[in-house]
């Protein structure tokens, strides 16, 4: 039982030690169907930012791509559905996107942002007041 216990003890122990690594290498992005990954990778997309927040009309997303593609922007709400989505075309270079969370469907609370472009899943979580 004690060789257990401790076996288990070591293994909470590194799975710790490597999410503390991770989460000081700055935010997490995730590739479909694969595992999250550190923002400072080799990735179609980079230095990602959501503002403001909390955000009253206008939320702006800024980040700088490799290459040209396509993104899709969308709000979901705290239980996960989604009250919100926009596709806009993503240039090589800083790219700026708007998206309008004045509608109906979008009231003061607390709600999860996600860009995905091809296959990388940006996700922040965010206020709209």
């Amino acid at each position: 039982m004690k060789t257990i216990l401790l076996l288990l003890l070591v293994l909470v122990s590194a799975i710790s030690t490597q999410a503390q690594s991770y989460k000081s290498a700055g935010d997490f992005r995730q590739i479909k169907n694969s595992t999250l990954m550190p923002a400072s990778a080799e990735l179609l997309i980079d230095n990602v930012t959501v503002y403001p927040n909390p955000v009253v009309d206008l939320l702006k997303v800024s980040f700088k791509s490799n290459r040209n593609s396509t993104a899709v922007i969308s709000l979901f709400n705290n239980i996960g559905k989604q009250v919100l989505s926009q596709e806009s075309l993503v240039e090589t270079g800083n790219n700026l996107l708007t998206l309008d969370v004045r509608t109906k469907a979008v009231e003061p609370g607390i709600y999860f942002f996600q860009c995905v472009v091809e296959n990388e899943v940006i996700t922040r979580k965010l206020i709209i007041k």
